[in-house]
């Protein structure tokens, strides 16, 4: 539309063309043209072009140099205004955003993974440590144990030793239990004759008279004495008797049991060196799987390195694309900018061509005038004119053509953009892909390493188990030796005890002996009392008898008194005097009656309070004899209790050993069972040390096969990669060159245009063109 205003306008108005013309030129002598400043790139010192020099750009953390093709000048095209828009910088920013952020995660995903790494290393020599740490105090524990057996063999040795001198004892004590035999039997003749001998004495007693009753006694307590000591020598004979039995029947329990627990530990000192050998070779193995485990772990953290490396080599790949892209951004800004200024001016110069426009309108009048003293100048100029607009319509032409074939090959560039980012989409995903794998190979080997740990917690429980085991078993066997050790100090306390009860039993014995000797003591002085006081009291009735006979006699005597006293009556007056003699008489014989009768109740009295005094003494003696038969009856009692209760201790001791024969019996059978079930235990650890060193092969293989897979895929990327690297450096430089042959034609379109405003201006020698509203534009 401009142009073709510009025509009409130059067909219509050719006169003042001509006349401008002639102004123009004449003022082109007069006035020089107006200087226009044209920005050329900037050249550092030392160099003359920057054809064929680098573009060299440098910020706080990245440097970009660029090195241009040389290319010929007629492949440059312009750049159309049209082809960029704020859409497509928001679009670049947006994804340069994008790629910034995945940069960030990427960044952040390969520092954890480093810090993965890092720890796993240090989580594997940890527990490598911990393992060579639990390998030690296995292999201490296992001398331990050697130690304990040696010492257990020396203590067995010791025992059978003890036991050997035992049998040798009982040997020299055979004979000696056969003279006490012999004695045994002797005393129990010497008993049996001495009871015949007291039966004869019995009977001898019975016969003889009281007089030697005392002395009878006598003898009898004397050989009641002897017949007790003889009794307390039988019984302390017989009581060693059964104390010598009952010591050779529990030494030779004794020696039975010995002899088992003996053969029980030689069968455990067996398995125990079993195991031992056992626990060796699974250590042995487990070394070999540390080592293995110890390559292995290498060879990932040699794989971790040169994944790290390459993801780093990668991230500064990117980061340089990121850094070109962004300064490919920016010069397209400035482009933009340099476009928008262009704009500017354009709507600038068809602000001018209205108003040179009006100008004209107003000065057609004006024209109208000299239009016909300037016809020939008008053809002249219209000549010049058609031949102008030729020229600007080849420049024209030109220009759109340049603008297509840039918006062309910025079209091409953004589909080139497009790829790039999608090969980088895929080298990101490639990147999640080998980071996967190695998470995958990670919790493969972290599954692995947790696997042989479980494997060695098990074989610690397990040897912790049989230690505990064998720690229980020597418990048991102290245990069962302290309780056989208990048992024996029992037996023979209780023995004692015995020997103390049987001692005490005979004390009794012989208390109740002299109890019952002195019982009868008191029975034959009772009865001799009784035999005194039935004689008193016989002479006490002779007497009585005696008294009453006299009493009787002179009852007898008085009877004729009345009939004297009847005849005294009639001879009372002869014989008053007589009387008076009589009554003296009668009161004088009253008197000596009454005296004697006074007299012999006196007497009667007296002997009757001696004797109720010896009476109450003899009841008194009886009573005390009565309390102390009654008192010995309590003791008797106490002793027959205190004997039961001792028979009952004895009883319950005998059911003490019984149940402890029963423990021992029950702990044997619980040995035997801790035996087979170690037994059991040691076939089904060996089992699972086999099945666990298949798996272990097993995934030893698959892991021997997942490195080489690895290191194929390793190989693979990293040809991928260095493919990805040409391209996008052959890529780069095309960008490069396109960016040059774009710089190259905003300079030849920045030319044109000036070179179009010095033709205005040169044509036309319009001031305003050259005034302060002209802008010039901004190169790059």
């Amino acid at each position: 539309m401009l142009l073709r205003n510009t025509l009409e306008f130059l067909k219509t108005h050719h006169s003042a063309c001509m006349s401008f013309m002639f102004q123009v030129k004449t003022k082109s002598s007069l006035h020089p043209t107006a200087k226009v400043k044209t920005r050329v790139p900037w050249i550092p010192p030392g160099k003359v072009s920057t054809r064929e020099t680098s573009y060299n750009w440098e910020g706080p953390s990245h440097r970009l140099e660029i090195t241009p093709p040389q290319e010929p000048e007629c492949s440059q095209s312009p750049l159309r205004i049209e082809d960029l828009s704020t859409d497509e910088e928001e679009a670049l920013h947006g994804r340069i955003n994008q790629y910034e952020r995945k940069i960030d995660s990427l960044m952040t995903e390969v520092s954890s993974l480093k810090n993965e790494v890092r720890n796993g290393e240090h989580f594997s020599k940890r527990v490598i440590a911990e393992q060579e740490e639990e390998l030690a105090e296995v292999a201490r524990e296992l001398e331990a144990t050697e130690q304990e057996n040696s010492r257990l063999r020396e203590s067995m040795e010791k025992m059978l030793e003890g036991n050997d001198f035992r049998r040798l004892e009982r040997d020299s004590l055979q004979p000696d239990k056969d003279v006490l035999l012999r004695k045994l039997l002797e005393a129990e003749m010497d008993s049996s004759a001495a009871a015949k001998q007291v039966s004869a004495l019995r009977e001898t007693e019975k016969k003889l008279s009281g007089s030697d009753s005392t002395l009878l006694t006598r003898q009898k307590e004397l050989l009641l004495q002897k017949l007790e000591t003889f009794e307390s020598t039988n019984r302390a004979l017989r009581h060693l008797l059964r104390e010598q039995h009952s010591r050779e029947i529990e030494s030779l329990r004794l020696l039975e049991q010995k002899d088992v627990l003996l053969k029980k530990l030689s069968d455990v000192e067996a398995e125990n060196l079993v195991c031992l050998q056992d626990k060796d070779r699974e250590i042995n193995q487990l070394t070999s799987l540390l080592e293995s485990e110890k390559d292995s772990a290498k060879t990932t953290t040699e794989l971790s390195k040169v994944l790290e490396s390459t993801r780093a080599h990668l991230q500064g790949q990117l980061r340089n694309k990121e850094a070109e892209n962004n300064r490919l951004n920016v010069q397209i800004r400035n482009l933009e900018r340099s476009i928008s200024q262009q704009q500017g001016e354009v709507e600038h110069l068809q602000n001018q061509l209205r108003d040179l426009r009006q100008q004209a309108e107003a000065d057609k009048e004006a024209l109208k005038k000299a239009t016909r003293a300037q016809k020939q100048r008008t053809q002249r100029s219209e000549d010049t004119v058609g031949q102008l607009s030729a020229q600007l319509l080849e420049i024209l032409a030109d220009a759109v053509s340049a603008a297509e074939n840039w918006s062309s090959r910025h079209a091409k560039e953004m589909k080139e953009k497009g790829q790039l980012e999608i090969e980088l989409t895929l080298l990101n995903s490639r990147i999640t892909d080998l980071t996967e794998q190695l998470h995958g190979q990670e919790e493969k080997a972290r599954t692995e390493r947790d696997g042989l740990l479980e494997r060695l917690h098990e074989l610690n429980t397990e040897s912790t188990t049989i230690r505990l085991e064998n720690q229980s078993l020597k418990a048991t066997l102290s245990a069962v030796e302290e309780k056989l050790t208990l048992s024996q100090s029992e037996v023979q306390q209780v023995k004692v005890s015995v020997k103390q009860y049987e001692s005490l039993v005979d004390s009794y014995k012989a208390q109740v002996q002299k109890t019952r000797a002195e019982a009868d003591e008191y029975s034959a002085r009772l009865q001799v009392a009784e035999s005194e006081a039935q004689a008193v009291r016989d002479e006490l009735d002779q007497e009585i008898q005696k008294v009453r006979k006299q009493l009787q006699g002179r009852l007898v005597e008085l009877e004729p008194l009345p009939e004297a006293l009847r005849h005294a009556e009639l001879q009372l007056q002869e014989a008053h005097e007589k009387e008076r003699l009589q009554e003296r008489r009668n009161t004088e014989l009253g008197t000596s009656l009454a005296e004697q009768q006074g007299s012999l109740a006196e007497m009667l009295r007296h002997k009757n309070m001696l004797l109720q005094e010896e009476n109450k003494q003899l009841q008194h003696k009886v009573e005390g004899l009565e309390r102390k038969l009654e008192e010995g009856n309590s003791q008797n009692r106490d002793l027959i209790q205190v004997i039961s209760k001792r028979e009952e201790t004895i009883h319950s001791n005998q059911v003490r050993l019984e149940e402890k024969s029963r423990e021992c019996s029950i702990l044997t059978r619980q040995l035997e069972e801790a035996l087979d079930d170690a037994r059991r235990q040691v076939t089904q650890t060996r089992e699972r040390a086999a099945s666990k060193e298949r798996v272990t092969q097993s995934k030893i293989v698959d892991l021997e096969t997942q490195l080489s897979r690895t290191t194929t895929e390793l190989n693979q990327l990293r040809r991928a990669k260095e493919e990805a690297e040409r391209r996008y450096q052959s890529r780069l430089q095309d960008v490069k060159d396109r960016l040059e042959q774009s710089d190259s034609t905003n300079r030849s379109l920045q030319n044109y245009v000036q070179f179009l405003k010095s033709s205005y201006v040169n044509v036309f020698g319009d001031p305003a063109l050259t005034g302060s509203s002209f802008r010039t534009p901004s190169p790059i």
